[in-house]
């Protein structure tokens, strides 16, 4: 994710030197096609923003999950880890409408 985050940056950074040079040369309508393009963009990097957010969610309770006594001898209670699933589970509920979005 946080790979694809980058990628997309970059391709933000080159569609606003592409921007301004159609600014520079008048040229309305490729900057509504580079305005359209960017906008595409920042959704993209919205929805890597939330997984990433989800992943790190699930980090401790993955960690808690995986140990070998983690029936008896938790590393989370059950508070914190029911928090942490919550919120994940907000999130992925978030994500997923805001990917639904036009």
């Amino acid at each position: 994710s946080c790979l694809k985050w980058n990628e997309l940056k970059t391709k933000m950074n080159d569609l606003g030197r592409l921007l301004a040079t159609k600014k520079r040369d008048d040229d309305k309508a490729g900057m509504m096609e580079v305005e359209q393009e960017r906008h595409a963009i920042a959704k993209k990097i919205r929805l890597v923003k939330l997984q990433v957010i989800r992943c790190l969610l699930f980090i401790l309770p993955s960690v808690n999950w995986s140990l070998p006594n983690w029936a008896t001898n938790p590393l989370l209670g059950e508070l914190p880890l029911n928090g942490l699933m919550l919120a994940e589970a907000y999130t992925s509920v978030y994500q997923s409408l805001v990917g639904m979005q036009a």
